[in-house]
């Protein structure tokens, strides 16, 4: 069904996981985790995407939105839960915010970039990111 959707779409995929008509609660942080654990670069376009791709895009948003929920979400500047309580998914990000360093993952010799799209900050790995 995801790939359905995604068969005219002209928007590369970042675009078409921040886009609240389609899914909500896909934000630029968790869309940029997700595209990594995906191995998808955030500017292909969504149409391009295999089967393969999409379930592992519709797993890995599962396991990064449970993830942040269950750390209380993520404490970047002021962000606070009801309770006054920062939350901490932020320590365990593999690309947001970390331009310029080696990528996490094992045997990737990859950096992680920053590409601004759509007035968005976007954090890929040059190598394991295709």
């Amino acid at each position: 069904m995801f790939l359905y959707f995604l068969k005219e779409k002209k928007k590369n995929i970042k675009n078409f996981l921040l886009d609240q008509n389609f899914v909500s609660g896909i934000g630029n942080i968790y869309a940029s985790e997700i595209l990594f654990l995906s191995k998808i670069n955030p500017i292909k376009k969504a149409r391009l995407l295999k089967i393969k791709d999409c379930k592992n895009i519709v797993n890995n948003s599962r396991k990064v939105l449970n993830d942040a929920i269950e750390k209380g979400g993520s404490s970047i500047r002021d962000f606070k839960n009801i309770l006054g309580n920062e939350g901490s998914f932020q320590k365990d990000f593999k690309v947001y915010l970390r331009e310029g360093l080696n990528c996490k993952r094992t045997k990737c010799r990859g950096t992680i970039l920053k590409k601004v799209i759509s007035n968005r900050s976007t954090f890929f790995c040059n190598t394991c990111q295709k």
